[in-house]
Formats: C-alpha cells, structure tokens, sequence
C-alpha cells in the first residue's frame, strides 16, 4: 500500500492512522493560523487544511508520497459577539487561557469542527471534507477545573482538553464523531482516500 504524507505533528492524529493500517510519513508545517481569524469556523477549519497541506507539498520536494493530508480542529462555543455567533477555541496560550476555555465549555454543549484536506500532488486537485460533532461538559466547580489542568492536558489542543484523556470524567454526551473531536475523523478520511484512488489493504483483503 502505498504511503502517505501527514502534514501534522498530532500524536493523536498518528495514533488513530496507524490503527487503521495507513501507512504514513510525518511533515510539520509552520502555517501562521491568523491569517484566517476572518473566516467562520466552519471555513477555517477546512482553510486551514488546506494550507498545511499546501505548505507541506511545497516543503517535501521532490515529490515521494502522491497523496498530502492534513487536518486542523477548532471547538466553537455559542457567542454572540462573534460574526455568525459562534467563537472558535483554538490551543490555548497558558494555563489561563485553558481555565477561560474551560470555564466556557463546563456545563454547556459546543460544537467541535475538524476539517480536513487531501491533495493529490498527480492531478492537482484537492480533496476536503469536516465533520461537526456537538459535545455535552458536565457542571464543573472550581476544584474540578483546577485539578483538570493542574494534569496538563490542556497543552497543545483545541478548547484545552483531550476527549480520550481525563477531559473524558466531565463530558456528559456526545453526538457526532469521537475520532472527529479527537482530530481525525475517519468516516470522512475513507470517503476522500476511496475519491483519491487510495485503497485501504485491510478493507480491501476481507
């Protein structure tokens, strides 16, 4: 099978692609996500996508894998001081930044959107596709919250919390896709590879 070229430095995102058998390379890229600030969540997550998966093609030259992926995930809480009245919840800054995140998000349902883009350096074209997916936080209190982030997985995700990790003892529901939230949704990751030519040998041996 052939190999693809992951434009992510997700350990999440490795762990999931390599229980589905995909074998891959790993690219970082250094996009600046500013530059869509102006978009809605919903297109920023697929913007985004897209431009790890730019950046990443144009880094890993010449060409060794046909297919480039990337994703990238944003948790979007009700606001209506925003355009569209939702605001996106990126990775945050400090440990302060992740108590506000977190203090938004206990008690409350809030939508968490993942894009993803594919592109085919053969053809040119660019595959992409999101998965929205609503989670339910319990109430939370002050010692609950602290002692969430006093363990430190807020680091390095978006709306500060991992949802297989201990973020998991607060969420009451979830509606949607769990690999969505946890940053690769693999329903949508299938549909896109099987429009790219790209055969997953485990389905395909059954």
């Amino acid at each position: 099978m052939e190999r693809i070229l992951l434009a992510s430095n997700s350990p999440r995102r490795r762990e999931l692609l390599e229980n589905a058998g995909i074998p891959f390379d790993v690219l970082a890229t250094d996009v600046d996500e500013t530059l869509r600030d102006n978009l809605l969540p919903a297109d920023r997550v697929l913007a985004l996508a897209e431009d790890k998966v730019i950046a990443a093609a144009a880094l890993s030259q010449p060409p060794s894998q046909r297919l480039v992926l990337a994703a990238d995930t944003l948790v979007c809480v009700p606001d209506e001081n925003f355009v569209g009245g939702e605001q996106g919840l990126g990775k945050p800054k400090d440990m302060a930044d992740a108590h506000r995140m977190i203090r938004l998000l206990a008690g409350k349902s809030h939508i968490v959107r993942t894009g993803i883009a594919l592109l085919d350096r053969s053809s040119g074209n660019i595959l992409k596709s999101r998965s929205d997916s609503k989670v339910v936080f319990a109430p939370m209190n002050d010692s609950d919250i602290d002692a969430y982030l006093r363990a430190a997985e807020w680091m390095g995700v978006a709306g500060a919390y991992r949802i297989q990790g201990l973020a998991a003892f607060f969420i009451d529901r979830l509606e949607g896709s769990w690999t969505g939230v946890v940053g690769l949704p693999m329903r949508e990751l299938y549909v896109i590879l099987l429009s790219a030519g790209f055969h997953i040998q485990t389905l395909a041996t059954q």
